[in-house]
């Protein structure tokens, strides 16, 4: 008897609820971890808010891109094209980019790099993409280099300098374009310059075709001589730009070889072979 009931006031307690300890709302480290937990969500949700917009940035910004490749001698709708283009570049300016500043306001920008970086570098594409056409295509004497490429991030930087009205006076703020993320967006423009250089062989335009090239080598020498070991991402893309100073220089060769029979050996550039070539490479 005294062993079972021993087993039965064990198997009792086992069985009993264990009561909940009581948390003190007061208390120093729970409050700390609340507003830790406050402001890890506010920041989530910020760079949610960024991503968004910088979204919508690349979407406008290839929509431009695009429309700049429209451009052609034959239909004579330079002047409409660039003048639609620079205001819908101004349009992002002056309401994504000031968005994105604004979420930015008071914030280290580094750490919602990764969140507006893709629609930064496709802006800076499309913006230096219609300077290329609106200045140094139509320059046969343009040599490029990075002083041009510097005094268009300053002039840029400029241009997304916003100003905010409060009740006593009016606040200035401004969207932080990083140098690197710069570096990196001219060096995607290399791959719309050598499309611009094919087309432009497809149109008969020759002259803006040696232009491009002539250009496309200038910044590639530039380029070859950074240092790239800290940034995977501009190694990467320094192969690419290689890869279409190739092309132009082959677009090039074949213009001063074959002459005026190079247009139709356009496709070959795009690898889309056309239907009336008979020989290959």
């Amino acid at each position: 008897m005294p062993e079972n009931s021993g087993r039965y006031q064990q198997h009792n307690r086992r069985n009993q609820k264990k009561e909940c300890p009581v948390i003190d709302e007061n208390n120093v480290v729970l409050k700390s971890f609340q507003s830790y937990g406050l402001e890890l969500d506010a920041k989530h949700d910020r760079n949610e808010r960024i991503v968004k917009l910088s979204r919508d940035i690349t979407i406008e910004s290839k929509r431009i891109i695009f429309l700049l490749h429209s451009i052609d001698i034959r239909k004579n709708n330079k002047e409409k094209v660039l003048q639609e283009a620079q205001t819908r570049l101004e349009k992002v300016i002056s309401t994504n980019f000031k968005a994105v500043a604004e979420e930015l306001c008071g914030h280290d920008p580094y750490q919602f790099r990764w969140a507006y970086s893709p629609g930064l570098q496709e802006f800076i594409e499309a913006y230096t993409f219609m300077e290329y056409i609106k200045n140094a295509e139509y320059d046969e004497s343009c040599s490029g280099g990075s002083d041009a490429e510097m005094s268009d991030w300053t002039e840029l930087q400029k241009k997304m300098t916003y100003s905010k009205k409060s009740e006593d006076n009016e606040e200035e703020f401004s969207f932080f374009i990083d140098p690197t993320e710069y570096i990196l967006g001219v060096s995607d423009l290399t791959g719309e310059l050598m499309r611009r250089c094919i087309i432009s062989l497809g149109s008969g335009e020759i002259v803006f075709c040696l232009i491009a090239k002539m250009i496309l080598q200038k910044i590639f020498t530039g380029y070859i001589g950074l240092n790239v070991h800290r940034c995977r991402e501009l190694s990467r893309k320094i192969f690419t730009m290689r890869q279409s100073v190739l092309k132009a220089e082959n677009v090039c060769y074949n213009v001063k070889v074959r002459g005026c029979e190079a247009a139709k050996w356009k496709d070959i550039f795009d690898n889309k072979p056309g239907d009336d070539i008979d020989e290959g490479f």
